[in-house]
């Protein structure tokens, strides 16, 4: 748990007046056998009473190494797919009283074969019930009738598979840093928020003469070495207490030398500010670096630029750099030829390469990258960073988190530098590099693993990860998958301020963290623990089966990095590859076949018959450019039966299609007349359009999303309808925002109702929270849709055409108490509530009751809190009801009511309102239920502490001014979705 000396991280939060009635212990993970990988079906049950009414019921699952079919008495829920991230999903309206089945269809694949669920289920009492996988669970095969008791593998690692995230709050101050600035004095370590067993301690603050520190490692006699922002390095002697007992300045010349390396006896530095990798030798044994060799001058600007250096096991150099620094072409390159840069053009991407000792050998290693800063290697000799998210795009479907990427040969991330362009630029693709972990919102600076440290094991094996802008570091702990790993994020340390630039691990084990940047006041902390010797727990039998299949996966993944090109052999030696489960190993195996001669492998790429190798190949062929390639992927994407296919594959073979479809010829090339007719052949795309309408909408928003900018390329009739349907629906800002782009120049199956509401939902932007570039998105979006109108529609639509944000809506006129309705008065009437109800005296009262002033229905009213659009999906009439009337019971995480205390003593309860810009200094405070436009901004550097509210704030006795019908027709217009031919409006409950 972490030390509360100051409570400003985000709490956890509860699950309202719920009490947990069953013990939290983690599920295991099960399978048939301990041993067993037989392939076919396997059937798992798990059957389970339910006595009381559920109000919630969530159901969290993960398969390793397996394809998992879910059904829940009967119904059909997603699929668990062998590398995915554990998913969660309302499963409340599938349960009823009495006896109740979890059904699971497992199928393994190569690997150590398991999976795990929890469900959580809370009744309307509050209480909570665990059900989850263990022993109780049985199983039986395809071969055997009857049911048997599935082999226990071991507890899951919840520092890997349950622990919590680390997004930040609108709470947290994006501009801690600045409380560094000017000769304010080191942050007090005491005010930190630690784990406990562990304590900060102040090694040293800088002086205004020793400047602002962004790099830090030790020497091999373990003294510090410490970089100045501006130019020059420092040397630190430490005595036995860890105190600084002397301070020389060894460097006075090279300038910002964010990368610090001592490798065979000399210290590499990459100086950003100098543009070079230099190589400093003490060649007289003077304890002085008397030569400075330049080993590399590197072209570009140094925002995001030269950053840190590590030794490979392989005994090369590995420098990391940003997105400022120019893509070298005098390299060797390991990346696809298929690549932008290898094509000619210039790109904007970081990148990796490594040298030798001599700086004889250069090689480009990985690429597309945006801002990397630290670059490190675990025990398994892997290489990782934790790389910049685009600011610019918070909040917008094309905003990609902060994220670590365990970074392989030949591996491109996806990043280019286009923030700010028009159209947006969506850097996540299917035939990107997979990436680790998406962490959130964050400014990346220095990483290192922990096994140098004297920390406990779990802590040895984690990778520490700076974030400079929340003044913190995030322990990423680790599990090996396949030829990669899973990860999970955990705050370790942070403070206020706490700019971390950089850290290291000293001979004495304790962790060293430098502070600085921006000519901020700097400091170097020491982190030691000092609690209880904690041995290490003895791995599982499944612990122990996925790291030994780790280490075997690995090889085969590097033996794909390796092959030489050209090579018929090479291709025969990776071609088996692209039909694995594992994306990262199938993900090596496409690069290496992309750098091979595409005629030593096209013809047989498009004869491909396996799905997942086919899919593979498709996009491979895509990816080339080649106009006449992409019409023979077309045709063989056209013979692939999509409706069989996993969401990751359906995914890969929609990102086939629009690359073919929507790719650009090459810059001065001239394809030839047929090629043209046959990538644009109206039959051809009238036939894709076909395959695709039948499978919009997905049950998977990034289906959709790709489904979606599919359709509209291929001007569908059905994209309008469809999608104003799922922009009613869905919570989710990113996707909002995404469905009201791709619509916004839809030439095609437009109504005059669905254009209005289109610019009816373009309103609700205006409550968007989002980066500095959020704004110009929005008015962009506005401009191409209002030049998509012609004359009659702009009559028509009139005053909605105008940029504002929605109006207040008008207070509801007084009415008079009906009666002081209970639980008790209304839920007897529920029952004989059989018959018609009234559609529009539902809506009425849905502005009666002043539900409208913050909650959205369909496409109008204000997104204060939760949509009610699709409220019935989760909840029954009972239970809306019950929410009505007790509106504290159980309060959803993001609209809860907190307490802030100022540090001038001032207090102020009430939401975090929408809107704004996540960077903001200030945080915006609706006070008042009535009034939730009116906000209160409060300076986050001024916020001393923050609380949760147990109480809701929405206000109670809402029903008291309406009669018992017409609280039954607000209860039908809610479960309605706003959708008068809703069969509840015909007496028939659907």
């Amino acid at each position: 748990m972490m030390r509360t000396a100051i409570l400003f991280l985000g709490l956890m939060l509860s699950l309202g007046s719920a009490t947990l009635a069953a013990e939290s212990q983690p599920p295991h993970w099960i399978w048939s056998d301990v041993a067993s990988h037989t392939p076919g079906t396997i059937a798992f049950r798990r059957e389970f009473p339910v006595e009381k009414r559920i109000k919630t019921a969530t159901l969290r699952t993960a398969a390793a190494y397996a394809e998992l079919q879910l059904s829940l008495n009967g119904e059909r829920l997603p699929d668990a797919e062998p590398y995915a991230d554990p998913y969660e999903v309302d499963v409340a309206p599938l349960l009823h009283s009495g006896q109740n089945s979890l059904l699971l269809k497992a199928n393994p694949v190569e690997g150590p074969s398991a999976f795990f669920f929890t469900l959580t289920l809370v009744d309307s009492d509050g209480v909570v019930t665990m059900i989850r996988s263990d022993a109780e669970c049985l199983y039986r095969t395809s071969a055997a009738s009857d049911w048997r008791p599935a082999a226990d593998l071991g507890v899951i690692d919840p520092l890997i598979w349950g622990g919590p995230d680390v997004e930040v709050s609108a709470i947290e101050d994006y501009t801690q840093w600045k409380r560094a600035l000017g000769e304010s004095p080191q942050a007090d370590p005491a005010s930190f928020l630690t784990r406990d067993g562990f304590r900060v301690e102040l090694v040293k603050a800088a002086t205004a003469e020793e400047g602002s520190w962004v790099g830090l490692t030790f020497d091999p006699q373990g003294r510090l070495i410490v970089a100045r922002e501006d130019q020059g390095l420092l040397r630190m002697t430490l005595n036995k207490k860890g105190r600084v007992v002397k301070v020389e300045t060894i460097n006075d010349k090279l300038m910002e030398c964010r990368g610090l390396l001592f490798a065979f006896g000399d210290l590499y530095v990459n100086a950003n500010g100098s543009k070079a990798l230099y190589r400093l030798r003490d060649t007289n044994g003077d304890d002085q670096f008397d030569e400075v060799r330049l080993q590399h001058f590197t072209a570009g600007n140094t925002g995001h630029g030269r950053n840190d250096l590590a030794l490979g096991p392989d005994n090369m150099i590995y420098a990391i750099h940003g997105d400022s620094v120019e893509l070298p072409r005098d390299f060797v390159d390991y990346l696809s030829p298929f690549r932008e840069h290898s094509r000619g053009e210039t790109t904007r991407e970081g990148y990796v390469y490594r040298t030798d000792r001599e700086g004889k050998k250069w090689e480009l290693v990985t690429a597309g990258l945006r801002n990397p800063f630290g670059i490190a290697f675990n025990r398994d000799g892997q290489m990782f960073t934790y790389d910049a998210d685009a600011e610019f795009d918070m909040g917008s479907p094309w905003y990609r988190p902060t994220r670590v990427n365990h970074l392989v040969v030949g591996g491109d991330y996806g990043w280019r530098g286009v923030t700010g362009t028009w159209p947006p630029y969506y850097p996540n693709h299917p035939d990107n590099g997979p990436p680790t972990l998406d962490v959130g919102k964050g400014s990346p600076t220095g990483v290192q693993f922990g096994d140098k440290s004297s920390f406990p094991p779990e802590y040895q094996q984690a990778m520490y990860a700076l974030d400079w802008a929340y003044g913190r570091i995030v322990a990423v702990h680790m599990q090996p998958q396949g030829a990669s790993y899973a990860a999970r994020p955990a705050t370790f340390l942070q403070g206020r301020p706490l700019n971390v630039t950089n850290l290291d691990f000293g001979p004495d084990g304790a962790m060293y963290i430098a502070t600085g940047g921006r000519k901020t006041q700097s400091g170097v902390y020491r982190v030691r623990y000092i609690g209880k010797p904690q041995p290490a727990d003895p791995p599982t039998v499944q612990q122990q089966a996925v790291a030994k299949f780790g280490r075997f996966s690995r090889g085969l993944r590097e033996e794909l990095e390796r092959l030489p090109t050209p090579s018929a052999r090479s291709i025969e030696l990776l071609w088996p590859h692209l039909a694995s489960a594992d994306p990262s190993r199938r993900y090596a195996a496409r690069i290496a076949l992309e750098r091979q001669p595409l005629e030593l492998w096209q013809a047989q790429a498009l004869e491909e018959q396996e799905p997942t190798s086919a899919l593979a190949c498709c996009l491979a062929l895509a990816r080339s450019g080649d106009p006449i390639v992409q019409a023979l992927v077309l045709q063989r994407l056209n013979l692939i039966d999509l409706s069989s296919l996993s969401v990751s594959q359906q995914e890969a073979a929609l990102y086939a299609y629009q690359l073919c479809l929507a790719s650009d010829d090459r810059p001065g090339e001239e394809p030839p007349k047929p090629v043209l007719v046959a990538t644009h052949d109206p039959v051809l795309r009238r036939s894709i359009r076909q395959r695709l309408e039948p499978l919009y909408p997905a049950r998977n928003p990034r289906l959709n999303q790709r489904l979606s900018m599919l359709l509209a390329e291929l001007q569908s009739e059905e994209l309008v309808a469809r999608t104003l349907q799922l922009l009613a629906r869905t919570n989710d800002q990113a996707e909002q925002m995404h469905y009201l782009f791709v619509l916004r120049n839809a030439s095609q199956g437009w109504t005059p109702t669905s254009r209005r509401d289109y610019f009816e939902a373009l309103r609700q932007m205006d409550f968007f929270v989002g980066g500095e570039g959020m704004p110009n998105f929005q008015k962009k979006i506005r401009e191409d849709a209002v030049a998509a109108l012609n004359d009659s529609e702009r009559d028509a639509l009139g005053d909605l055409l105008l940029p504002q944000a929605a109006e207040e809506p008008a207070p509801a006129a007084p009415r008079e108490v009906v009666k002081r309705w209970t639980s008790e008065l209304l839920q007897p009437l529920l029952a004989e509530a059989n018959g018609p109800r009234n559609f529009e005296q539902g809506k009425a009262m849905f502005a009666a009751a002043s539900c409208i002033r913050c909650h959205r229905m369909g496409l109008t009213g204000h997104p204060i809190g939760p949509d009610l659009t699709s409220v019935a999906r989760r909840f029954t009439r009972r239970d809306m009801l019950e929410s009505i009337l007790k509106p504290s019971a159980a309060i959803a995480e993001n609209y809860q009511t907190v307490r802030v205390v100022t540090t001038d003593g001032k207090s102020y309860v009430g939401r975090v309102a929408p809107g704004g810009d996540y960077r903001a200094p200030e945080l915006r405070l609706a006070l008042d239920p009535q009034a939730p436009d009116k906000v209160v901004e409060i300076l986050k550097s001024e916020i001393e502490t923050f609380e949760v509210s147990p109480l809701s704030w929405m206000p109670e006795r809402l029903l008291d001014t309406l009669t018992a019908e017409q609280i039954l027709d607000l209860l039908a217009w809610l479960e309605s979705g706003g959708d008068p031919q809703h069969p509840v409006y015909q007496g028939r409950r659907p």
